[in-house]
């Protein structure tokens, strides 16, 4: 069986950690709250891409793209020449409204409620009792 630091690439972790070490270092830079903002940084061929999935915020970003690339050349001896900021269309999060996975007839939730009233165990016992009242519902 293979060990699983050699199922997991090397080189894309480690690109992966030194994205999120310049993601940190912007919102730092910035003063953006994580919880609040989303913002990647990617580099490739001596330029700075920031994305951001809020327009405003890339409108900051893009007032403030030249200090963040001399910033980041500065901390991380990086030679950066161009930035630019792109907006990404936030996801929508996709609810599904929770569904029973099975109903039950009504002589199975009388049957139910029967075997429930002699259990001793109450957490058992309730969870029983709710199952013969989903088909009240």
């Amino acid at each position: 069986m293979k060990n699983f630091k050699h199922l997991v690439n090397s080189d894309l972790t480690k690109s992966i950690k030194n994205y999120d070490k310049l993601s940190t270092f912007v919102y730092e830079l910035m003063h953006l709250d994580k919880q609040k903002h989303n913002v990647w940084v990617v580099t490739k061929r001596q330029q700075l891409t920031l994305m951001t999935d809020n327009p405003y915020l890339g409108t900051q970003l893009r007032y403030q793209q030249a200090a963040i690339c001399e910033a980041l050349n500065r901390n991380f001896l990086m030679e950066l020449k161009t930035a630019k900021v792109k907006i990404i269309p936030p996801t929508a999060k996709h609810t599904n409204k929770k569904q029973d996975l099975y109903k039950i007839g009504v002589k199975t939730s009388e049957i139910l409620a029967s075997i429930a009233n002699e259990i001793e165990d109450d957490e058992l016992k309730d969870s029983l009792l709710k199952l013969t009242k989903q088909n009240n519902t």
